[in-house]
C-alpha cells in the first residue's frame, strides 16, 4: 500500500499542533527520531483513515442488504 508517508514531496505538507501524552511521544522518538515523528504520525492516520473507510462502507452494505447470513459468513471463514 502506498501512503503520503512514502511520498513526502508530491503533496504540500500543512501544519497542525495537536497534544499527545509525554510517554507517547517519547516512545515514538526512541523509534523514529524526533525527524521522523512527523512521518510516523502521518502513517498512522492514513491507517486509521482506511480502517474508518472500510467501516463506513461495512455500515452501508449492512443498511443495504442487512447482516451476512451464517452461511456466507461460514463460506467466508473457509476461504479466509
Amino acid at each position: 500500500m502506498s501512503t503520503h508517508a512514502d511520498h513526502p514531496t508530491t503533496e504540500r505538507a500543512g501544519k497542525r499542533s495537536v497534544s499527545l501524552a509525554q510517554s507517547l511521544i517519547k516512545e515514538v522518538e526512541e523509534r523514529t527520531g524526533k525527524s521522523g515523528f512527523s512521518s510516523a504520525v502521518a502513517e498512522a492516520l492514513e491507517e486509521w483513515l482506511a480502517a474508518r473507510k472500510l467501516r463506513e462502507v461495512v455500515t452501508a452494505d449492512r443498511k443495504a442488504f442487512g447482516p451476512a447470513s451464517a452461511e456466507a459468513r461460514r463460506q467466508a471463514e473457509q476461504e479466509w
